[in-house]
């Protein structure tokens, strides 16, 4: 226990210490959703609600999925270029307690992101927030189990990528797809009756449906476990594809 204590804080404060990593992270998303607001997009894209309103929870989700598709992803692709796995590789170190170290330095990292957005939306935007204690506790969890999906999507693609050329289509080819197609700047009827079939399978269309209803409306439990459930398959999965294949190697 305290090899993953030592190894969580050290994930953490590496975060911090990336300038760039966390301009990116942090402030990037919160840039996005600024511009958008802003725009005079017509709210009938997004039904009978603000336009900022309803793009909140899907900034947010977008901001999930790309904290482990692209900054984790990365992240691990520079620790190989620098030779700092190979020193791990040299210690005691399991590889689950690096997997679960990383999972949850970033989980907490993601926290605040959302903290942070949501206090944006609501303080500057006015964007509903319900905030209710079945609504808090179902957006915990929706991003639990979104952050520890994205993460592990981030771990496997950088367990197939030696370096920055070889990642950049692996990430691209997972997160744009999920970004566009996602339920995250519109609705996905929006779309077109074939692209809506593949949408539904992507789990961000879960994760950002979920946080839309936690964020925008009253607890529903069949509506918002709806969305936990897609997500929970998705979770064992990936977490399966993880345990499988997941190596701890330059």
């Amino acid at each position: 226990m305290s090899s993953f204590y030592q190894l969580f804080l050290a994930n953490f404060k590496m975060f911090f210490r990336e300038k760039e990593g966390f301009y990116w992270t942090v402030l990037m998303p919160a840039f996005i959703y600024v511009a958008l607001s802003m725009l005079p997009i017509s709210a009938g894209l997004a039904g009978q609600i603000k336009y900022s309103n309803f793009v909140l929870p899907g900034i947010i989700a977008m901001t999930i999925m790309q904290g482990g598709i692209y900054s984790l992803a990365y992240w691990m692709v520079d620790l190989k270029s620098r030779g700092i796995i190979k020193r791990l590789m040299a210690t005691p170190i399991k590889q689950w307690q690096l997997a679960l170290s990383l999972v949850c330095a970033r989980l907490t990292i993601v926290i605040g992101q959302v903290i942070i957005l949501t206090l944006l939306g609501t303080l500057v935007f006015k964007a509903s927030f319900t905030g209710s204690l079945m609504n808090l506790l179902s957006i915990l969890v929706l991003i639990l189990e979104g952050g520890a999906i994205f993460l592990m999507i981030g771990l496997l693609i950088s367990n197939f990528a030696k370096s920055y050329d070889a990642a950049a289509p692996l990430t691209s080819a997972v997160g744009l797809p999920l970004t566009f197609l996602g339920n995250i700047f519109y609705p996905i009827s929006a779309l077109p009756h074939g692209l809506q079939v593949f949408a539904r399978l992507l789990p961000i269309t879960y994760l950002a449906d979920g946080l839309r209803q936690a964020y925008l409306h009253p607890f529903a439990a069949a509506i918002i476990g709806w969305d936990i459930f897609y997500l929970t398959l998705w979770l064992i999965a990936v977490l399966a594809l993880t345990l499988w294949l997941f190596r701890l190697k330059e």
